[in-house]
């Protein structure tokens, strides 16, 4: 996705805008301009709170910043470290879309903004379990119901997913609008590291996929692309002990009707033997 894709006309649209409590504002060009290119000074002595500055789409400060970045350092965390003390509910604050600024930099695999908004979200309270609030954060789904991860996966951000796993090995994700949980989009785009990590490291982690589908199938019906070598790794993993194979008997029981004969079906269909002989 191109970094600017997300970059909107701040005056378009209704001057202001309702936000959650709401409050009317508006963003001028000005504002949202020094908020793309991180000049804090811009917003140190306006009037409005910064929860309440945010564009036609509600995109907030930060939400702009995250979307118009182009080359990342840890530099670019210090404007947002410097907005967040300003206003630490930004941390939270949604866009239209339900996005977050934790969404959106997983989006864009800003992993040194992600890492630092986790801990920035472990940091709000004193209290022994500090990472509850960053876990809530990564748990958070948007409008089409895609947590951080989903976004991370989706658009190839390996590293950034792998933060986002060991952060919170034990949730199971749901699947989003699409029907697709983040195992499911893993194996189909062929992410072995990432797979075996999730199957190792995880307790629980959701299989389904979209159309009835699931993680099993997508391994199963990957194209030329991977050798039938690591096909078949995949699916073993995904079977391995029958835990893999009972979760899906359990998620949807309409999709393998209690034994493995639409695995089978499929396979057969394709001509794949050697991935038969494994079910």
């Amino acid at each position: 996705m191109d970094s600017h894709s997300s970059i909107e006309d701040p005056t378009s649209g209704h001057a202001s805008q309702p936000n959650q409590t709401g409050t009317s504002s508006s963003m001028t060009r000005v504002l949202y301009n020094a908020a793309a290119v991180g000049k804090i000074n811009a917003f140190k002595n306006i009037e409005k709170p910064l929860d309440h500055l945010f564009t036609v789409t509600k995109n907030t400060v930060l939400h702009i910043y995250i979307t118009t970045i182009v080359t990342e350092s840890e530099s670019k965390t210090i404007f947002i470290k410097e907005i967040l003390d300003e206003c630490p509910s930004l941390l939270w604050q949604t866009n239209s879309k339900n996005e977050t600024p934790l969404h959106l930099a997983a989006r864009y695999g800003h992993i040194e903004i992600v890492s630092f908004l986790i801990e920035r979200a472990k940091n709000l309270y004193q209290d022994p379990d500090r990472g509850e609030a960053a876990r809530e954060m990564i748990w958070m789904t948007t409008q089409e119901k895609d947590t951080a991860l989903h976004e991370a996966l989706s658009h190839n951000h390996l590293e950034v997913a792998t933060l986002l796993i060991k952060e919170d090995p034990n949730y199971s994700y749901f699947p989003n609008d699409a029907g697709e949980t983040p195992l499911y989009i893993a194996v189909e785009r062929n992410f072995r590291d990432l797979v075996s990590n999730v199957l190792d490291n995880c307790q629980s982690p959701a299989f389904g996929g979209p159309l009835g589908r699931t993680a099993l199938h997508a391994a199963v019906l990957r194209d030329g692309t991977v050798t039938i070598d690591h096909q078949i790794r995949t699916i073993d993993r995904l079977l391995d002990g029958g835990s893999a194979i009972d979760h899906l008997y359990n998620d949807d029981q309409s999709v393998l009707k209690a034994d493995r004969s639409s695995i089978l079906s499929i396979d057969r269909g394709l001509g794949r033997l050697q991935v038969i002989d494994l079910v």
